[in-house]
């Protein structure tokens, strides 16, 4: 089985965030988003009690073990509270690629915190897993989620059509995006984007 490689899990400093480990203690910060309707509009149903978001730490641990997935939950620098979660999962190191994830607490929508989280994600994939290719997938009425792929240089390969019921009683077509290392590369240059320096153990 492949293994991230990382003797202990990548800690990343931006210049408002910490991404770091989500342990069973920040179960009561997970329910506060997950259990958010408007948070989740787009995402599964909201979570019924913090019970569920303990479980679902126990799941991100389980994959980042397995490797299948690394999980961050997003802090504010000086703030050891999670206000929300974000990586890559469903990594296939054999085809060099892998899926994109994230959700942030409503109160800080609009900040471009998910966009300055996403950014060095995206440079860990590339970089330092070397990945080919990232993927993302979300729903073509989720705005804020479109925004934040096309500012990031995703681009949309296409959309399944009727893929999901919402809570609106509507089918809604599901957006395919992909980011290539091409691709990131060419923007790198454009933007003059050091390379990132080695997640903190």
């Amino acid at each position: 089985m492949a293994t991230f490689p990382w003797t202990a899990f990548p800690t990343i400093t931006t210049a408002r965030l910490r991404l770091r480990e989500i342990a069973p203690a920040d179960a009561e910060d997970l329910f506060r988003f997950r259990s958010d309707a408007e948070v989740q509009r787009y995402n599964i149903r909201p979570m019924r009690s913090v019970r569920e978001a303990e479980m679902l730490v126990s799941t991100m641990q389980h994959w980042y073990r397995t490797a299948q997935a690394v999980q961050w939950g997003i802090t504010l620098l000086g703030d050891h509270r999670v206000v929300g979660i974000c990586g890559l999962h469903d990594w296939y190191p054999t085809h060099r690629r892998a899926m994109l994830g994230y959700d942030l607490v409503r109160e800080h929508w609009g900040k471009r915190l998910a966009q300055e989280a996403m950014r060095d994600v995206l440079r860990l994939g590339f970089e330092t897993l070397a990945l080919n290719r990232i993927e993302a997938i979300t729903v073509v009425d989720n705005g804020r989620s479109v925004r934040l792929l096309e500012r990031l240089g995703f681009r949309r390969e296409g959309v399944r059509r009727e893929h999901s019921m919402e809570d609106d009683g509507a089918y809604h077509g599901s957006a395919i995006y992909g980011l290539l290392r091409s691709e990131y590369a060419e923007q790198a240059r454009r933007t003059d984007n050091p390379p990132m320096a080695a997640p903190a153990p």
